[in-house]
């Protein structure tokens, strides 16, 4: 007994301790936010989003790949300083917003998990959340993939909530949280019907007095989304052609398993660590048969992250290529939170410190490589704003193929003339920007005062690798790269 008491204050201060660490880190994500900051390849969109209008918004994520919530959400303080008119600087807030929800998971650490599965599956939780596979550069990246995360791991406590206490409140909380996931990306919505599945099962084997409440939280997330249905069988029939994800390899396949440690190509490294993923699958498969505290939740979360990457994986096989490892992020929190509550119940000298351990070691080197990918982005974004400085001026013409890519760099380039070059499918529904004629129905669309501008420098600029039409009497001349998108110099020869 006293041993017994021991361990667990050995188990208290440890958590307690990676409590402290987890802010450590925290504070250096601010740090790097604050001096070293960039935009990934998707964050310039996320920008061109939050100077354009809330009805603009919604129009576009309409015709998009992703839901808006996070857009909608990362709107709030764009707009609030502005009504307030306090300066400030675009880029930060869209950092800021992204690292609103590790701060509130914190706080859910510290309170709902600590007080439920103790200080030290708190600690760990908080800790890991930042240290483990690429969660401290997705905590600084301007994206929906935090909001995410933070959603289906809330939804993931409501359903552990119904393990132990299956009133209709938390029924319904779980279709909320739910909801706010597939709002926010169609991967967490994923993870949730997993979970719903994983829950409906549970009942049916251990609980048939809740079908009817399952039942109810089921119908009340489906006409939650039924609003948003249309826009999504859109954003499906958009994903085709030479859509940008390209078909799951082996390696790809194992490194989403081995992306809960680490975000690494190297083959060998993701066997080694995919198989660590698998030996830990089984000691919980072991503890679930032998019935221990809390196995029913660790294994229904585990399933929910193998779920996800096995459906994903299905998805791309039967129909086209869609999923990335980045999409696994939302699901791998959820993991790591089963893997904290699961190693928090073993023995510490055994168990519990040779973990720790490890866990540490793969931080120290996670952060150094993420630090080091964070500071190459922030001089990339240094080379990218001079290049889009160098030719924003009333003396060029800007013309930018797609919308999406239009929203990338009008902002930037607002002393430029900027068309957009849209699809004939784009071109009808764009209703808020600059009208453009289709040159013999080609998929690159000119402006039809193009002539008029033959005087000033104009440039085109087109996603890498596709090769656009020009009429016959223009010729191009690369002259930069910014992300994934070439421009190029245009010479009218008439």
């Amino acid at each position: 007994m006293l041993y017994n008491d021991q361990n667990d204050k050995y188990k208290e201060y440890i958590g307690k301790s990676l409590f402290i660490l987890s802010l450590f880190v925290f504070g250096l994500l601010i740090f790097l936010i604050i001096q070293k900051p960039f935009l990934h390849i998707d964050e310039w969109f996320t920008q061109g989003i939050l100077n354009i209008s809330f009805k603009e918004m919604v129009h576009l994520t309409a015709i998009d790949v992703h839901p808006p919530l996070y857009y909608a959400i990362a709107l709030i303080p764009v707009y609030l300083l502005k009504w307030l008119h306090i300066p400030f600087d675009m880029i930060f807030v869209m950092k800021m917003v992204s690292v609103v929800p590790y701060i509130i998971l914190f706080a859910i650490s510290l309170t709902k998990i600590r007080k439920d599965y103790g200080w030290l599956a708190g600690g760990l939780f908080a800790f890991t959340l930042l240290t483990m596979a690429d969660f401290f550069t997705m905590f600084s990246i301007a994206r929906m993939y935090p909001w995410g995360l933070l959603f289906l791991v809330v939804d993931f406590l409501f359903a552990c909530e119904i393990l132990k206490n299956p009133t209709l409140k938390n029924w319904i909380l779980l279709a909320i949280f739910a909801v706010c996931g597939a709002y926010t990306h169609y991967f967490v919505a994923i993870a949730s019907v997993i979970l719903y599945v994983l829950l409906l099962i549970h009942v049916l084997l251990k609980d048939k007095s809740e079908i009817k409440h399952w039942f109810i939280s089921t119908i009340f997330g489906i006409l939650c989304f039924v609003p948003w249905l249309v826009f999504l069988f859109r954003q499906i029939n958009s994903v085709t052609g030479n859509y940008w994800i390209q078909s799951i390899t082996i390696n790809e396949f194992v490194q989403f398993f081995a992306s809960a440690f680490m975000d690494t190509a190297d083959f060998t490294v993701n066997i080694i660590l995919a198989l660590v993923f698998l030996a830990i699958f089984i000691a919980i498969l072991i503890q679930y048969k032998k019935s221990q505290e809390n196995s029913d939740l660790v294994l229904i979360g585990t399933l929910v992250f193998v779920g996800t990457i096995i459906a994903g994986v299905t998805i791309s096989f039967l129909f086209r290529p869609i999923f990335v490892v980045r999409y696994v992020i939302p699901a791998t929190g959820v993991l790591w939170l089963c893997i904290s509550i699961f190693i928090s119940k073993f023995d510490l000298k055994k168990v519990i410190i040779p973990v720790l351990i490890v866990i540490l070691l793969f931080s120290v080197v996670n952060l150094s490589g993420q630090i080091s990918e964070i500071s190459k982005n922030h001089d990339t974004l240094v080379k990218n704003q001079e290049f889009l400085d160098s030719i924003n001026n009333n003396d060029s013409v800007v013309i930018i193929e797609g919308m999406v890519k239009y929203v990338h760099f009008h902002d930037q380039l607002n002393k430029s003339k900027v068309y957009g070059g849209f699809s004939v499918d784009e071109h009808k529904n764009a209703k808020d920007f600059t009208k453009f004629f289709d040159d013999e129905r080609s998929r690159f669309l000119m402006p039809d005062d193009f002539k008029k501008y033959q005087n000033k420098t104009v440039y085109i600029a087109y996603r890498s690798g596709d090769d656009l039409k020009l009429p016959k009497y223009v010729s191009k001349e690369k002259v930069g790269k910014v992300e994934n998108c070439k421009f190029y110099k245009l010479t009218y020869k008439g």
